[in-house]
């Protein structure tokens, strides 16, 4: 089956590029020594969600709309 416009199928096997070859997504073009210690991004998401993040945060708003129905 070809595709109705041309120009709109996939290239050749041996031309495709690595996303197109199912290359992992964290394999970017970022070189050995710029990219981040695992460890760190871990231990860096564990401190965020133990102390930074509220389960069920509160509304900029909410405070002012609910003094507008108390009597």
């Amino acid at each position: 089956m070809s595709a109705p416009n041309p120009g709109r199928q996939s290239p050749e096997p041996e031309r495709q590029s690595g996303a197109q070859q199912r290359d992992p997504v964290s394999a970017g073009k970022t070189l050995p020594e710029f990219r981040g210690e695992p460890r760190h991004s871990q231990a860096e998401s564990e401190e965020t969600k133990n102390t930074k993040l509220e389960s069920n945060p509160v509304h900029r708003l909410e405070e002012i709309e609910a003094k507008k129905y108390q009597k």
